[in-house]
């Protein structure tokens, strides 16, 4: 099981592979030897899947977790809640005894056709180390978890007065009702739907109001870009619970509205205009025919009130031969009417001009009244960091697609995958912390030693690829040999606090050379 997770946080190979990746490392760094080496192959990895997936890894997970908290010593005032979708390639039939089972659901991977498992995680904000997890099926719904999961958090953290951090799907007045009665803090982002949100945003269609800058921070990624934040003026409210609203402005996000608009807007008049030739034909001669298909597009893209469209009617009459054969003096002819059908439309200025007033705003929902507003923007604003952990889930840890043939298999990696997650997670929390003590700001690790400001642990593990050490035996005399370290190499293994010879741990078994992990 430790082979298997150590694969997966170094750079996950398919099953089929393992037996090949452990012939390529130092047996000795898991107390091997070259002929234990030989019994691993994708068979007992599998097999070791399957006891994993019996043994009760709720409680094993919390006494990993808790363990590592003492252990590197994790901030836990606030913790970060979201969910993704795992997709999957083929059938994965059944169900486990928990429940999970493979089933289509609202894909986050824009693959609807696709059954998927729903995938939960917790991380803190204190490095963005992963605390919790939990897999469910795929048509579960994200408003139907957070009892469960900041209850189990809680429990771990062993504490009630954290702040949760998660998305509207926890805007629920169960979910927050429960979270605040037994102590615990929320701060979320409130629903478009909600009657305060639509509120808010017709008024302010109707008249702009004011507000102040109160954070001003660098894009992340942005190259020296620069975002402003703006909190409007007024004390906002929830009706039911009453619980505390702020608005807010960023510069960034009205640039995004603005040209998300204008992108939706142009692959609605492009439709439309692709839909030109096709009037007075086939299936598109009667009106209410032409109208649905209108109604689907702009439906579609959500633009249906920027625009004006008209479609309009001519009645065209023409005669038709009664009968068959050559017309001639005594033929006869009968009259008949048709609808042409011609569409024209143009943007609704006056609207497009009103929906400019709030571009760039939105809203946020905090229990605790004792939190500014800026307070309250900083903690939501550190939610992306939970999205660079699925995302290193999904391309680093390659979790999707599933490619496994039985159910438990499945719930069983998905523990691994978590453990994993937390391992890189730790060791890129304790590099980024002693470069900001000790002063260094960058670390020469990219492709062509360009620098990274801020080293994520898969570029870390990468600038240890390919360090070997040798063993030549000469009758009744071994040497070793070892690749020298870099001085990048030796200034990671010091951030770490691992000397030069706990790396190199013991001699490796005669006569063979293997790859330093």
């Amino acid at each position: 099981m430790i082979l298997l997770m150590c694969n997966i946080t170094l750079g996950r190979q398919p099953l089929y592979e393992l037996g090949q990746w452990v012939q390529s490392i130092d047996p000795s760094c898991f107390g091997l030897s070259v002929e234990n080496l030989r019994i691993f192959n994708d068979d007992r990895f599998a097999r070791a899947l399957d006891k994993l997936y019996l043994a009760d890894r709720a409680s094993l997970m919390t006494e990993v977790v808790v363990k590592m908290i003492e252990e590197v010593d994790l901030e836990l005032s606030r913790i970060h809640n979201d969910s993704t979708t795992v997709k999957a390639y083929g059938k994965i039939p059944g169900k486990t005894i928990t429940g999970l089972e493979l089933a289509r659901g609202n894909s986050k991977d824009h693959r609807p056709d696709l059954k998927q498992l729903v995938f939960s995680l917790s991380i803190s904000s204190d490095g963005a180390v992963p605390v919790h997890y939990k897999t469910y099926s795929g048509d579960r719904t994200d408003d139907t978890m957070h009892i469960e999961t900041w209850t189990t958090v809680s429990k771990i953290t062993r504490k009630h007065d954290f702040i949760y951090v998660a998305d509207c799907k926890v805007c629920t007045s169960n979910q927050l009702g429960y979270i605040v009665g037994k102590g615990g803090r929320v701060i979320t982002t409130v629903p478009n739907t909600w009657k305060e949100a639509m509120t808010f945003k017709e008024g302010l269609r109707l008249e702009k109001k004011g507000g102040k800058r109160i954070w001003r921070r660098k894009i992340p990624g942005g190259w020296g870009e620069v975002e402003y934040y703006s909190l409007f003026c007024g004390d906002y409210s929830t009706e039911k619970a009453g619980y505390r609203m702020y608005w807010y402005h960023s510069s960034e996000k009205r640039k995004n509205d603005a040209l998300s608009r204008e992108q939706k807007l142009q692959k609605v008049e492009s439709n439309l205009l692709n839909l030109l030739p096709k009037l007075n034909k086939k299936k598109l001669k009667m009106r209410e025919e032409i109208e649905k298909r209108i109604e689907e597009i702009l439906k579609k893209y959500k633009v249906k009130k920027f625009l004006k469209i008209s479609l309009t009617e001519v009645r065209q009459s023409y005669r038709v031969q009664i009968g068959r054969g050559r017309p001639g003096p005594k033929t006869k002819y009968k009259k008949c009417v048709e609808m042409v059908y011609s569409l024209v439309w143009e943007r609704n200025k006056e609207a497009l001009k009103r929906e400019k007033n709030v571009d760039g705003i939105f809203p946020l929902l905090t229990t605790d009244d004792s939190l500014s507003a800026k307070e309250v923007l900083r903690a939501y604003k550190y939610q992306p960091r939970l999205e660079k952990r699925f995302t290193q889930f999904k391309s680093v840890h390659e979790a999707a697609p599933l490619l496994f043939k039985k159910i438990e298999r499945v719930e069983g990696i998905m523990f691994l995958f978590f453990l994993s997650l937390m391992i890189q997670a730790i060791i890129e929390r304790e590099v980024r912390l002693k470069m900001k003590e000790w002063g260094i700001k960058t670390l020469p690790i990219y492709p062509e030693s360009r620098d990274a400001y801020h080293p994520t642990t898969s570029k870390i593990l990468d600038a240890f690829d390919g360090i070997s050490s040798y063993q030549v035996r000469m009758g009744q005399m071994t040497k070793e040999f070892r690749d020298s370290l870099t001085q990048t190499q030796e200034q990671i293994l010091n951030l770490l606090g691992i000397s030069s010879d706990y790396y190199w741990g013991q001699s490796v078994v005669e006569g063979e050379k293997s790859e330093k992990i």
